[in-house]
């Protein structure tokens, strides 16, 4: 069973009106000429008959981040639901002076559920050794040579990777990542950014990359929909494993 659902209308317009009545916080992602960018604020409250929802502006928000929205801005937005996580992707209409409305945006036309299980981090099975290469987004990679690493763990949100390519790497670099997962193709190819690294006893280092921008785009939730069903199968895949070592026999 997929792990993404898009939601009739009628559910979308109630899990919308209610996480505006509650305030809950949201996460806020667009594309600017330096790259992606990120935003934490929350719903202020909504107006279902004219399908507006208003959000705290980035500033009042107390976000330093270089965050700036202009109306005809397309944005990603996501807030947590109980066991799950909602996800669509819509534009901004009009930056308020008015705090009661802040930000407001179009009532979105698709609402996606993702299973926040998905976003827990999970190592691949011990007999898949999936490959990755990635270089500098602004670059391209015709102009900054690919690098190569092998995935150590893997969540909706982003992956570790293992990889002794490291040089010249910088916390906040903008990426493009590719790698199989299904070992059938086709690669798929996304934004991540580049967030820390762990040195390892050998030259590689663990190298932490969060995937930006999937939320934003048809193309990109498909692809959000993709890796979050194979977290699970490795999840389960975890688990069968797990289950089928030996126990230890208790001290008598």
């Amino acid at each position: 069973m997929s792990q993404i659902l898009f939601v009739n209308q009628q559910r979308r317009n109630e899990i919308l009106a209610d996480a505006a009545r509650s305030q809950e916080r949201v996460v806020l992602t667009r594309q600017d000429e330096i790259g992606w960018r990120t935003c934490k604020s929350h719903f202020l409250g909504c107006n279902e008959h004219d399908q507006r929802l208003y959000i705290a502006a980035p500033a009042a928000a107390g976000q330093s981040t270089g965050f700036t929205v202009q109306p005809g801005d397309l944005l990603g937005v996501a807030f947590r639901r109980g066991h799950k996580k909602c996800l669509f992707n819509t534009k901004a209409t009009e930056i308020s002076d008015d705090p009661s409305h802040g930000l407001e945006i179009h009532w979105p036309e698709e609402l996606q559920e993702l299973q926040r299980r998905a976003y827990q981090r999970v190592s691949p099975p011990p007999d898949r050794h999936i490959k990755v290469h990635f270089w500098n987004a602004a670059a391209g990679p015709e102009n900054d040579r690919p690098r190569t690493g092998t995935i150590e763990d893997l969540s909706a949100g982003g992956m570790r990777i293992s990889s002794d390519d490291h040089e010249g790497l910088h916390p906040g670099d903008a990426l493009r990542v590719t790698f199989d997962l299904r070992a059938r193709g086709p690669e798929l190819s996304l934004d991540a950014v580049f967030r820390h690294r762990e040195s390892r006893p050998n030259s590689a280092c663990s190298l932490g990359l969060q995937f930006v921008g999937l939320e934003t785009t048809r193309e990109g939730q498909d692809t959000l929909a993709k890796i979050a069903c194979v977290v699970i199968d490795f999840q389960r895949a975890s688990t069968r494993h797990r289950r089928a070592l030996p126990h230890p026999c208790p001290v008598r």
